[in-house]
């Protein structure tokens, strides 16, 4: 392969790449705002508490990639995020994050000292 070619290949590869992750980080900052939203308004004092959890779950998911990007989607959530469809995103990101949990507590249970 010449070099542009294997640039442009190289760059394909990394497009490709990111997209996942650009719409990963677009879901997680969708369900920060949620559960901020949540945790904030909810007259229920356990749907705000269980809010509160998912918040911090996905600050902790976006932390680690924080930036301009992050910025411009969190305001645009923002503008779309209302009482209608607020339910709706919340309990999506509640599942998502339940099913993360489940699956790290298996592997904690296959890792648990003495088993073998």
């Amino acid at each position: 392969m010449k070099l542009p070619v294997k640039i442009g290949f190289a760059a394909a590869l990394v497009w490709m790449m990111s997209a996942p992750a650009a719409a990963q980080a677009t879901n997680d900052v969708r369900c920060l705002m949620a559960s901020n939203y949540f945790a904030r308004l909810a007259k229920d004092e356990k749907v705000r508490k269980a809010a509160e959890v998912n918040k911090f779950y996905y600050l902790g998911r976006l932390s680690t990639h924080l930036n301009q990007q992050v910025r411009a989607q969190m305001i645009a959530e923002g503008k779309t995020l209302n009482a209608q469809n607020a339910g709706k995103v919340m309990d999506a990101c509640a599942a998502q994050m339940r099913l993360v949990a489940a699956k790290v507590e298996a592997v904690g249970k296959q890792a648990a000292p003495g088993k073998k």
